[in-house]
């Protein structure tokens, strides 16, 4: 059985379609890369308007907090656990780069990896989790005890009718489950609210509709039209993304258990080199067709308008999360 991890990791990055969009210069009657989009407010009243320190410290005292309740719930399900730092875990990358280098050295992200400085590594290098000992001496059914009370039965939910499987709530992972909800103070029930998931399902078609939207079609139309002409076949920025990001998984579908033979683990090598070179120049040239085209300006424009209409349309549903955060945080 593949068991997940005690050592959740946390990173920050920007991808580089967003990097991308963001950087456009903004034309005459589009919104400006730095305005503040008609959903902000909103997304500032349900998270707080924190910088990101002050998010960092947040997130570290949360789980603290949680770890600790972790423990408390384990031992009460019968098992050792000693709570880990999670700090030590989380990679913080710089945001603020230049997109144009980015895609020359890193391309979208998927295939070649920004590496921690020397003190990250370093520091990731030392990280013993404290756990480790007591969960090798456990038999095999013994450990899939201890995850199934530490994480839920991950085996009891069932796909949907589409075949996917549906999102776990607090109440259906464990201690673990159990420990974020306290620690939050209860946030994770209001995510989990009537409300919230009602407005997730909405906002998941809003930004499906800017995709569609016939502007951005256009735009999507101009943008291949030119990386056709620099020798690139995608239809759109985020169909090369995805491109990227299937082929990066495709190289490791067929590993077994006992990890590649030395001549697959040369394959895979080389043909990861080449997948390298081509993310590399796919980006920039991406990068190169965004700013001939207004790329950002058009998507900004779509989006924009649609998050307005949005807005207006479900005033009430705002409104009411907002007030369930105003009194959560009371």
């Amino acid at each position: 059985m593949r068991r997940p991890s005690t050592r959740p990791a946390a990173i920050t990055a920007l991808g580089l379609t967003g990097v991308l969009l963001l950087a456009a210069c903004g034309g005459a009657d589009a919104p400006a890369a730095d305005e503040d989009s008609p959903l902000t407010a909103f997304y500032e009243s349900i998270s707080g308007d924190l910088d990101s320190e002050a998010q960092q410290k947040k997130y570290e005292e949360q789980n603290r907090k949680a770890e600790e309740l972790v423990a408390a719930c384990m031992v009460e399900q019968g098992f050792e656990y000693i709570p880990v730092d999670q700090s030590a875990n989380v990679v913080t990358f710089d945001e603020e780069h230049d997109p144009e280098k980015y895609a020359a050295e890193y391309g979208y992200g998927m295939t070649i990896y920004q590496e921690p400085t020397e003190e990250e590594q370093a520091e990731m290098d030392s990280y013993v989790d404290p756990n480790q000992e007591y969960l090798a001496s456990m038999s095999e059914t013994e450990m899939n005890a201890y995850y199934t009370a530490l994480h839920g039965d991950m085996f009891a939910v069932e796909p949907d009718e589409n075949g996917e499987m549906p999102p776990l709530e607090t109440s259906q992972m464990g201690c673990w489950g159990a420990a974020q909800n306290e620690a939050s103070g209860g946030e994770q029930e209001l995510w989990e609210s009537e409300d919230m998931t009602a407005f997730n399902e909405a906002s998941t078609k809003l930004y499906k509709d800017v995709e569609k939207s016939p502007k951005l079609s256009e735009a999507n139309a101009k943008w291949s039209d030119c990386m056709a002409d620099a020798g690139f076949d995608h239809a759109s920025p985020q169909a090369a993304t995805d491109y990227f990001m299937e082929a990066s998984n495709s190289l490791y579908d067929n590993q077994t258990p006992d990890g590649p033979s030395e001549a697959e683990q040369a394959e895979t090598e080389e043909r990861l080199a080449t997948l390298q070179d081509e993310e590399r120049s796919t980006a920039v040239a991406d990068y190169d067709c965004q700013e001939e085209v207004g790329y950002g300006d058009v998507r900004r424009t779509v989006q924009f308008e649609l998050e307005k209409t949005f807005v207006e349309e479900n005033k009430d549903l705002l409104d009411r999360i907002t007030a369930a955060y105003e009194e959560f945080a009371k």
